[in-house]
């Protein structure tokens, strides 16, 4: 029996380390258990948003906290779970800690505890492997915690990346909207330039989230800074773009147009499981999923345009 409940313990500390390092080192960065938990987050907090919108802004912080308690739990109990068939004889306590009378998964757990945040007063391991187990336990809870605050730092620039990207899009949209204006046909010069940089943003965001898939499960609460609702703009813009005469144009807009099928492809394959042939099924389903409005219910500028007299 001591045997059994040893290696469920070590199982289960294997499933975390795994599940950390899918996670935040692997470069397509899934972890089976953490991506689980992250999609199970967002379905919960977007079914209470059906009353509440803002609910789902604390989806994405929720899913992170999950995670990293979940490492953290699996950790604490597997190591506890090797401590308990040794408590008896491969444990010393003082009598602080209540005399030599230990035993339980309570009093494993306590042992494990203070191993894992380094704090292990009133127990000592008679044992040598028993004190090699807890120094790996204090090293794995070190690394832990390092590895999160490092993984939360490494988020939110993708997050302000998205924004930024988000609310770029929305301005030039309202932009050509307000003014009667089409970019690409009144100020192609300007036109190439910010076509291929909103291009080059985008593709760098993609592989960003492609890395931080977490960044999927984060709503900002404000319509101009989501991307779920003007994706659908960039990809009118790109088709705008490559249809001009001007080469330089026709490159931006091919740019940008593959930029945005290549975003799309993603979330079509890792997020939305819905086909990646019909684009505008892919736009909707994201501003569905992500509780947006596209802010591109028809064209930009009307076409075809009929010619003046």
């Amino acid at each position: 029996m001591a045997i059994v409940v040893s290696v469920i313990g070590v199982l289960l500390i294997a499933a975390a380390l795994i599940d950390v390092y899918q996670t935040l080192f692997h470069p397509t960065g899934r972890g089976a258990m953490s991506d689980w938990t992250a999609k199970l987050t967002w379905r919960t907090f977007r079914f209470l948003a059906r009353k509440r919108s803002q609910v789902l802004t604390y989806a994405g912080p929720t899913a992170i906290l999950l995670i990293i308690v979940s490492w953290a739990g699996l950790t604490w109990l597997g190591f506890a779970l090797i401590y308990l068939p040794q408590l008896a004889n491969g444990f010393e306590f003082s009598h602080a800690a209540g005399g030599s009378a230990h035993q339980g998964i309570v009093e494993a757990l306590s042992v494990s505890l203070g191993a894992l945040i380094t704090l292990s007063e009133g127990s000592y391991a008679k044992l040598h492997w028993l004190q090699l187990a807890r120094g790996t336990e204090a090293v794995i809870g070190f690394g832990l915690l390092t590895a999160s605050v490092s993984w939360l730092l490494s988020i939110y620039p993708v997050l302000e990346s998205r924004r930024a990207l988000a609310q770029q899009a929305t301005l030039l949209h309202h932009s050509e909207r307000e003014n009667h204006l089409d970019l690409v046909r009144d100020a192609p010069d300007r036109a190439e330039d910010w076509i291929m940089a909103i291009g080059a943003d985008l593709a760098s965001l993609r592989n960003q989230m492609a890395q931080f898939p977490i960044t999927y499960y984060f709503d900002m609460g404000e319509p101009e800074t989501a991307l779920a609702g003007a994706l659908s703009y960039l990809l009118e813009l790109a088709d705008r773009s490559s249809s001009a005469s001007q080469p330089a144009l026709k490159i931006a807009g091919t740019v940008l147009g593959g930029a945005v099928e290549n975003f799309l492809e993603m979330l079509a394959k890792d997020f939305l499981n819905v086909p990646v042939e019909d684009k505008q099924a892919v736009l909707r389903a994201y501003a569905s999923e992500q509780m947006s409005d596209l802010i591109l219910q028809k064209r930009t500028i009307p076409y075809p345009r009929k010619k003046a007299s």
